[in-house]
């Protein structure tokens, strides 16, 4: 059986075994388990990690079975504290993380990218990014655009933030019904 990736974990943190020769344990906030859908936007805690691999923009753990994706920085339980991983991890899902479009694009990047790198962002400005329209898969859907955007109106734009809009529906949009006037 091959591993698979089965989880993206945004706050984590790596925590010791009570058995000193046992692997590490990964406790995070599961943006998204693959494997078991009910445990998303909960904490929980993989198996032992054998390796953590880090890219640019993540981290990849794997265990005995699976790889999961890091997202974020590593969460340090203090010396003194006396909660439980679980406890610890909750605590702090809440702060502000990057922007899971830019984790999403990281991921599903072309690595001979001449525009981002193989980042799947780019800088465009002093303090702004956008997900790199090159190698986007437009793989999180569309969106109509209506109300305010003036001259774009009836057009349809990639969800994943790339900036690409076309004329026509996508084909997988196709389906749908239109309003005829």
């Amino acid at each position: 059986m091959a591993k698979q990736l089965n989880g993206v974990f945004r706050a984590w943190m790596k925590v010791k075994q009570a058995d000193e020769t046992a692997p590490p344990i990964i406790w995070g906030h599961c943006v998204v388990h693959l494997s078991h859908p009910e445990f998303s936007g909960n904490v929980l805690h993989t198996s032992g990690v054998m390796e953590i691999t880090e890219h640019k923009n993540f981290r990849i753990a794997e265990t005995r079975n699976n790889y999961y994706a890091l997202l974020g920085p590593e969460l340090f339980m203090p010396d003194d504290s006396r909660l439980d991983p679980m406890t610890y991890v909750t605590q702090h899902r809440g702060e502000t993380r990057k922007t899971d479009a830019f984790a999403s694009a990281a991921m599903n990047a072309d690595r001979d990218c001449p525009k981002c790198h193989g980042t799947g962002v780019y800088r465009y400005g002093d303090e702004r990014m956008a997900v790199c329209d090159a190698c986007c898969k437009h793989n999180q859907g569309w969106w109509r655009l209506e109300g305010a955007y003036g001259p774009d109106n009836g057009r349809w734009a990639c969800k994943a933030g790339c900036g690409v809009i076309v004329d026509k529906p996508p084909l997988e949009l196709e389906f749908l019904p239109r309003a005829v006037t």
